[in-house]
Order: C-alpha cells, then structure tokens, then sequence
C-alpha cells in the first residue's frame, strides 16, 4: 500500500515536472520566437471570455441604473488594460471600437480614447533587423541613411518615425518610418484573436459583427503594406496635379517619395518642417487664420471624395503639418502638408455618383431622393439615415406634435430616478437598436463607412478651431463639380443619353440628342449651385438680422454657423434614436 502510494507521488512529480518544462519551453519559445503572440492571444481570450462572463451573470433586470453602469465601467477598463498590454494591432482594435462608440455605453468611450495618445517607441538597435531584411542582409541603416537620428520623432502602434539624410543625397533630409521589430510575427495571431473574439461576442450577445471582420482584416494588411502608402501618396498628388484647380495646387502639399529607400516595412518621404494642426493655440500665435486653414483642408477632402474617388481615410490633426507656402515669397499663405497615406478608399464610379446625388438631393430638400439612395444601400430606416449622412435634421411633424413632444421631454426630465426595470428595459431597448443599426450596415458600400470617418473627422478639426468655414458649402460645391463632370462625361458618350427619369441611359440617340443630354447636366449643376447659393442668403440674412437685434437691445445675439445647426441638429437626432450622448471631440483625438 505505502509502495503504492509512493509509485502514485513519484509519477506526479514526474509529470509535474514535465508540464512546468513544456510551459517554459513554451513561455521562451514564445518570447523568443513569436514576439509574445502566443501569450497576448491567451490573454484576449481571458479578458473576453471574462467580460462575456461579467455581462452574462450581473446584467439583470432587478440590476439599478448605478449597477449596471458599473458593469459596463468594468468591461471598458479590462477592454483597455488589455489594449495597452498587448500594444501593436490591439491598440488599432481598440481605436476602431472607440470610434463606433455611438453604438456602445458612454464608458467604453471615455476609456478607450486614451489610446489615441502616442505609443512607446523601441530603441534603434531593434529597428535595424527590419531595415536589413526590408533591402537586403548589406544594406543596414549605415548603408541607406546618414545622420539617423537615434531617437523617434513620432511613434505609432504598429510603427515610428526617424529623421536622417540620405546616404545617395546627403543634402536630402527625409523622414523614414520604419515598421515596430514584432509587427510581423504578431499579426496572423492578432487577427486570429480578433476573429475567434468576434465569433464569441457574436454568439453570446447575439450582436451581428463577423460581416466587419474580413474588412478590418483586409485593411489593417493594407496599412502594414508601406510601399502601397508611397503608392496611395503618389496617386493623391496626381490626382491634385492633374484635376485640381490652381488654388487648390498651391494650398496642399504631398511629401515626395524616394523609392531607393522604400519598402514593405520601411518608407522613406521627404522631410517636411511645419506646425501640426495637434496644436491649434500654436497655429494662431504664429499668425496663421483658422478659416484659411480649414477652407483648404475641406477643400482637399471634399474634392477626394467628390471629384478624384480616392479618400484618405484618416485625416486626423497629427496627420496635417501647416506651413507658408515656399512658392510666395510676397504675402503670407498656408499651405497644407498631408502626411500618413496608409488607410485609402477607392470609391466604385456608381458609389461616387449615388453619394453626389444625395447630396444633391440633401441640398435641395428632396427627401424622396434621399430616400431612395438610402434604401438603394439596404438602409431600412432611411429618414434616420439621410440625417446621419447628409446632417439635415429629420422630418418633423406638425407643430402640435412637436410641442407635445417637447411637453413630454420636460416631463420625463423631471421626473425621480428610473426604477430598476426601466434601467434594464433601456438598456435592452439600446442594445436592440445597436443590433438593429449593425444590421443595416451589413449591405452598405464599404466606401461608405470610410467617407463617413472622413467627414466626421473633418468636422472635428473644424470644431477644434471655432468653425472658422461654412464647411457644408465647400462640400456641396465640389459635389456639384464631381456632379457635372460625371453627368457631362455620360451624356457624352455616343452610346448613352440623360433621362431626367432615370439619369443616364443606353441608347442609339442622334449627336443631337447627346448634346441636350450635355445641356441637361449643365443644368442639374446650375440648379444644384443655385440651391447652395440660396442657402448662403438666408444663413446672410440671419446673421444681418442677429446684428440688428444686437443693437436694438443692446444684448448679443450671435448667428450660428450653418455648420453648426446641421451638426446639432445631426447631434440630436442621433442621441434620440440610439439614447446616448454623441462626444464628437473623440474625433479629434
């Protein structure tokens, strides 16, 4: 019997052994050879699974308002501690959640949005390797680059930013961003977490997400791809060059590309000094006017979505440098240096006609338009949709409606703390409009959701400087541009006619017939520029009447900017239909 037990003892230890030296090994392993990918995934998988669970046995419905709060506060805390200790992609993840925070309770907003805030840069000896193996085992950092400055300049989530000079050109100053050691032995797990995660949350909470999946992995490779960044560079300044008018030329600058010096983890653009936009307070002590440098930053994103097709997808502060325009040597003028071209769309023909028509159709008040573009992309609350696109507030009933509706807003704001029923029934109300919401944006263009993040965050940066510009006006003037070049371009082909029915159609019409077709486009733009103008006069005659109110009564009265009204208007009727608080400062992040 004590035999027994010894043998028993003995093979514990025994395999006590050998599963503490597999972990090890495993452990070192990873650490060695994987970048710590195996035990992030791990890590992801615990949190989650730890969240689902946290939601699963605490959300209830005799939970108070306070409690369930507090469940939420938990899930965005361990969502951000488990960000900020993976690093690299997962702060990207945790981005992209914060972004859609529209969707998500107000403490998944708050938490995650210190993620925006730079990353931890890695020494220079570890970004050697990747400079190696980007040109060849002899051409090192010595070989490409003098003056390689030993500390970065910028760093990122999944890269960092050195100044040097060239060693082909040691009179060219350049910027090389270099990819972090780790990026690329982390990725295949990162997005092998991020679908199983996806999965998990799919099934648990029944909220329809793996139809995002493929596109967030499709274009996180696509920024990891630093030679299709030179590439969506160089493409921007053709555009500007080739379709730009002369203002717009002179008003923006894309960094060259030097190509000996780039590749798929390394890229190496021309070094450009200029005060970001990060530091508003800086601009305005140098001189420069917010309105200047609004108008052509609206300006430049408008005409890429309007006219050329091709989008910058993420034109935030640190993405553009403010500069005096070395081409002027006689007066003061900004010029705009776009920097950060990895996240690019390339809007299909018919998604850049179908959003120019509803803007169109925005502009001149023709819902039923709006609407039928709307249900076109698969939007089954298309009113709710034309707000959130075109920041036209939604359609309000008669005016005995809207002030008892008004009376039961008061009503409900005065009214004691809800019961705890109430707290779990909105809350479940949200999360069925959340779902609903990811529902409809299954069959949206993708092009959509990235034009979208555009323009939202082009409002953020128009804020941030007191709307300085009418930033509506800009866009519906290059739609009505974009508008005219596609409707004329159609018209004139031998084998199409316009239809005002229909647009443009196939047809055997005479030379004749195509020309009125040309002449009908000309037309739809004219009405399209007299609809802006008219809005221009009475937003005039408004602010003419705030003045003459002033002095009469001796009291301020301050006209709002139409961007403003729009965007309050947009505001409001985004919090009523989802019950959440709308922060658009994220944007500026």
């Amino acid at each position: 019997m004590w035999r027994a037990a010894g043998k028993r003892r003995q093979t514990m230890v025994v395999w006590m052994g050998a599963a503490s030296t597999a972990a090890f090994v495993g452990y070192e392993y990873d650490r060695r050879f994987q970048a710590s990918a195996i035990r992030r995934t791990l890590r992801t998988f615990r949190d989650v699974l730890m969240i689902c669970a946290d939601y699963k046995l605490n959300f209830r419905e005799e939970s108070g308002a306070e409690r369930l709060n507090e469940i939420h506060g938990r899930a965005a805390r361990r969502l951000l501690r488990c960000c900020q200790e993976n690093g690299g992609l997962f702060i990207k993840f945790g981005q992209s959640i914060a972004v859609q925070s529209a969707l998500l309770p107000p403490a998944f907003r708050e938490e995650l949005s210190v993620l925006y805030d730079n990353a931890p840069s890695v020494p220079v000896e570890q970004i050697e390797p990747v400079v190696a193996r980007t040109f060849g085992g002899n051409a090192g950092l010595d070989e490409m680059f003098v003056d390689f400055s030993p500390a970065a300049v910028a760093s990122a989530s999944v890269a960092q930013v050195h100044t040097a000079r060239l060693r082909s050109d040691p009179t060219q100053r350049v910027a090389v961003k270099v990819q972090k050691p780790e990026i690329q032995l982390q990725i295949a797990w990162d997005l092998f977490a991020l679908r199983a995660c996806a999965r998990v949350i799919e099934r648990v909470f029944e909220i329809p997400i793996m139809w995002s999946v493929g596109e967030i992995e499709r274009r996180l490779r696509e920024e990891l791809d630093f030679e299709r960044e030179g590439n969506n560079s160089e493409l921007a300044a053709r555009d500007l060059a080739s379709m730009g008018d002369g203002w717009l030329r002179r008003s923006i600058y894309i960094p060259r590309v030097f190509w000996q010096a780039t590749g798929k983890e390394v890229l190496t653009t021309e070094w450009v000094d200029g005060t970001s936009l990060v530091h508003p307070e800086e601009l305005l002590a140098e001189g420069w006017s917010g309105g200047d440098i609004m108008r052509r930053m609206v300006s430049l994103f408008a005409f890429q979505i309007f006219v050329t097709g091709n989008v910058h997808g993420d034109p935030h502060p640190g993405n553009i440098l403010v500069r005096q325009n070395p081409g002027n040597t006689v007066w003061r003028e900004p010029q705009l240096v776009v920097l950060d071209h990895g996240l690019y769309v390339r809007e299909s023909r018919e998604f850049r006609r179908q959003y120019t028509e509803f803007w169109r159709a925005a502009m001149l008040g023709d819902r039923r338009a709006m609407t039928r573009v709307a249900r076109g992309w698969g939007m089954a609350d298309a009113d709710m949709f034309s707000t959130m696109v075109s920041l036209k507030p939604p359609k309000i009933g008669h005016d005995k409606r809207r002030r008892n509706h008004q009376k039961q807003e008061r009503d409900d704001e005065e009214e004691d703390a809800p019961s705890r029923e109430a707290a779990y029934d909105r809350h479940m109300e949200l999360k069925g409009r959340a779902v609903a919401a990811l529902r409809d944006s299954h069959g949206l263009p993708q092009e959509l959701v990235f034009v979208t993040r555009n323009m939202n965050i082009v409002r953020a940066n128009n804020q941030s400087l007191g709307i300085p510009v009418d930033r509506v006006r800009i866009l519906g003037h290059y739609a009505a541009l974009g508008l005219r070049a596609m409707l004329a371009d159609e018209a004139a082909s031998p084998s199409r006619r316009y239809s005002r029915a229909h647009g443009v159609c196939p047809s055997r019409d005479s030379l004749a017939s195509r020309l009125g077709a040309v002449l009908a486009s000309q037309w739809s733009y004219l009405a399209f520029r007299l609809a802006l103008a008219a809005v221009g006069v009475v937003m005039a005659a408004h602010c003419l009447w705030c003045r003459v109110l002033a002095l009469a009564t001796g009291k301020p009265h301050t006209a709002p900017e139409l961007d403003s009204v729009l965007d309050d208007a947009m505001r409001r009727a985004i919090e009523k239909k989802l019950g959440y608080q709308i922060d658009t400062s994220l944007f500026i992040a």
